[in-house]
């Protein structure tokens, strides 16, 4: 319960971060300047997703799991790999962006004297994602959660800053120093509590090095291909506005989703309840509670989404228009969106369930589907609908992806009544 806590007053800070960017970005420097950041992040964020959620989500369970069986070569060895294997490939990403900068700075549309300030952001926005998957691995979540709240407060004092300065060429540095400050609190944290937990580990006779980097890769790629092209969707939309598209247009789109991510902290807050709680029954095998809890679940989401989506559907001009006037045209495009944000809300139960019992591989299928789709959709639509046919092929996506999972997991729990 401690960590629940923990995880949902982190959760809270990490989502208020992107709103008041983008919204007092907006409000300070408008949609010119707010789409070209937000390209610059997008083009660094698709990059760092692949090396962290494939070393951060293998690093995560295997901390975790070699903490528990007490392996102390088996966890000394994860966090090595974990930590230094990305510091390699990120310098190597670091000097291919550094001999061909004018060809990516061209074709992305991104600000030619930004090369260090992104190459930096990489290094920082990777790492930041990897300690805080190290703490959680090793039961370190308050202590996480402090170094969050911390640096979370740092950025939000740089941001009110630099707009109220009117510092618009220091805004992806406000970034920079949060990560800065974070990563510098985390390695602290793990050099004083490091000792302490090795002391608990035992030595052990059979130590494979090539069993465990087997292990590591194969989780590492299953996770990670999944949580890549579902993640990656939203950054991709933004980048591909920024090839063939307008700063501008990117603006709106931001403050769209910007409202889009503070509504989907509801289904990260409520899978943190959800998904632990299915894998609890599911290792104890009460298969009636599971379905219990999916049914009350379900009806509880859906009143959630429908109501918090009807609210916005019918005050979408209003909302957008506190980003300034000039956003309020967007209004057409979260409407657009919003049957995007309905599926992923009600789809809770759904993954949650197939994620915390044994069919976690089709979530990750739906992740490459919302890619697929989504990337197939834009082709069609962008040429002839521009803006309104990034946010179709993005609500498509979504719909099919999200479909298909609440179609298996509808499938699998009938199952579920069979057997019990």
């Amino acid at each position: 319960m401690k960590n629940s806590f923990y995880t949902g007053l982190a959760l809270g800070f990490v989502g208020i971060i992107p709103f008041t960017f983008n919204f007092l970005v907006a409000r300070s420097f408008g949609k010119e300047i707010l789409g070209s950041i937000n390209i610059t992040l997008s083009f660094c964020l698709i990059i760092t997703i692949f090396i962290t959620n494939f070393f951060g989500s293998a690093g995560n369970k295997y901390l975790a799991e070699y903490r528990g069986s007490r392996k102390l070569e088996h966890f000394q060895f994860v966090f090595k790999v974990m930590l230094g294997t990305p510091l390699i490939i990120l310098s190597i990403i670091a000097v291919i962006l550094s001999w061909n900068w004018i060809y990516f700075s061209n074709k992305f549309s991104l600000q030619t004297d930004l090369l260090i300030p992104i190459i930096i952001y990489i290094f920082l926005r990777s790492f930041y994602i990897l300690f805080r998957r190290a703490l959680y691995g090793i039961d370190l979540v308050k202590s996480y959660t402090v170094n969050e709240i911390l640096s979370d407060l740092i950025m939000l004092s740089a941001i009110g800053y630099v707009t109220y300065n009117k510092h618009s060429s220091l805004l992806i540095e406000c970034y920079l120093l949060s990560y800065l400050i974070f990563c510098l609190l985390s390695t602290g944290t793990l050099l004083k509590r490091f000792k302490s937990i090795k002391i608990t580990l035992n030595r052990s006779n059979h130590f494979d090095q090539r069993d465990v980097i087997q292990k590591f890769t194969h989780y590492g790629l299953v996770s990670m291909i999944g949580t890549v092209a579902s993640t990656g969707t939203g950054y991709l939309s933004i980048i591909i506005i920024g090839m063939y598209l307008s700063n501008s247009d990117a603006g709106i789109y931001s403050s769209v989703l910007s409202i889009v991510s503070v509504l989907m902290f509801i289904p990260k807050l409520f899978t943190q309840v959800f998904l632990p709680e299915f894998s609890k029954l599911f290792g104890e095998g009460d298969r009636l509670r599971i379905l219990q809890i999916f049914k009350q679940s379900n009806w509880l989401m859906l009143a959630i989404s429908t109501t918090v989506c009807l609210a916005l559907f019918f005050f979408a001009g209003n909302i957008l228009s506190l980003f300034g006037q000039e956003f309020s045209k967007g209004s057409t495009i979260l409407k657009i969106i919003l049957p995007s944000v309905f599926i992923r809300m009600i789809s809770i139960p759904y993954v949650s369930f197939l994620s915390g019992t044994k069919y976690v591989i089709y979530p990750n299928i739906g992740g490459i589907v919302i890619l697929v789709t989504s990337l197939v959709s834009w082709i069609i639509l962008v040429p002839s609908f521009h803006l309104i046919g990034i946010a179709m092929g993005y609500t498509i996506g979504i719909i099919v992806g999200i479909g298909y999972q609440i179609i298996v997991a509808l499938i699998k729990i009938k199952t579920f009544h069979t057997v019990s």
